[in-house]
């Protein structure tokens, strides 16, 4: 290979990948789980929060979030309480405990 051409090449990588690093520390998270919802949890205070915060912070988009939020309350791993508008998810202590096995080690 021509070491001009691996030269020049360099600094592009570089610029890609300090461009990827800002991007990624300014954008919400994507591609999140049921497990983001846990962790999520697991990080509040007292183990709660309200729905209209807990959403953004999964990296879901709405109806995954549903989807996942209700898998959640009928395995038991969570509850949610509260007035419409006003929801509150609770992580229960199964919840807590699933959030903590998959935390990394």
């Amino acid at each position: 290979m021509d070491s001009s051409k691996l030269t020049s090449f360099i600094p592009y990588l570089e610029a890609k990948q300090k461009a990827r690093e800002t991007r990624s520390a300014y954008a919400p998270a994507k591609g999140g789980t049921a497990l983001s919802i846990l962790e999520a949890l697991a990080c509040a205070p007292n183990g709660a929060m309200k729905l209209g915060e807990l959403q953004p912070a999964s990296g879901m988009n709405f109806l995954e979030f549903f989807e996942a939020v209700k898998r959640l309350i009928d395995l038991g791993h969570i509850t949610v309480t509260g007035e419409p508008g006003g929801e509150i998810a609770q992580l229960s202590k199964l919840g807590a405990e699933v959030a903590d096995l998959a935390r990394p080690a």
